[in-house]
């Protein structure tokens, strides 16, 4: 009895997750980012302000979902979970094969939320903000395993092949190059580290 109670409250905070996206998405193409409330998306989607706080922090949350920030989260735990002798840039390499996005469901959201960025520019600052996270979390783990500050050119060399193959696979991918979106960012992050050597 437990389990299935547990399983219908799961159920009905998935509902609910998707009910906020779909309702904000859809105003964010309607009337603008800037332009729209919490209070009109919680509207929207049937339930509280309340409620939309207790599933996403701010507007920015809700507009690139979960998919986006625990793609960031994941990244943290799997670079810090690498064996301690790895060499940085093939533990980077192989934490984003690890976290590379293939489930239909996540992908048609992504699809949907490059479509909205293409009709409205002013939501690529939100976009920024989730790429330089990631490209921060990757330099500060490549310095930290190389003994290196952080402004050393390694850390960000590799930090900057991590944003640049994820953001070209993205709008490739995006614009049809490609269905393939993992094999372009994986081709992509190949062809940008031929080369980097490590310090030493």
């Amino acid at each position: 009895m437990t389990g299935r109670v547990i399983n219908r409250r799961e159920q009905h905070k998935q509902h609910t997750r998707v009910a906020l996206e779909d309702a904000a998405l859809a105003l964010f193409a309607r009337q603008g980012y800037e332009q729209t409330t919490v209070d009109e998306i919680a509207a929207e989607a049937g339930v509280s302000v309340r409620t939309f706080f207790r599933y996403y922090s701010s507007k920015q949350h809700v507009l690139f979902g979960d998919v986006a920030h625990e793609r960031v989260d994941r990244m943290r735990r799997a670079l810090a979970a690498r064996p301690a002798g790895e060499a940085p840039l093939e533990s980077v390499r192989a934490v984003l094969d690890e976290i590379d996005i293939t489930d239909e469901a996540d992908l048609a959201q992504i699809r949907a939320r490059l479509s909205l960025l293409n009709t409205q520019p002013s939501l690529l600052s939100a976009y920024l903000v989730i790429s330089e996270e990631l490209r921060g979390l990757v330099g500060a783990f490549v310095a930290a395993r190389c003994g290196v500050p952080a402004a050393h050119p390694y850390p960000l060399l590799v930090a900057g092949a991590a944003q640049a193959a994820w953001d070209s696979a993205l709008w490739s991918w995006a614009a049809g190059h490609s269905p393939d979106l993992a094999g372009i960012r994986r081709s992509a992050f190949a062809q940008l580290t031929v080369g980097i050597r490590p310090p030493g």
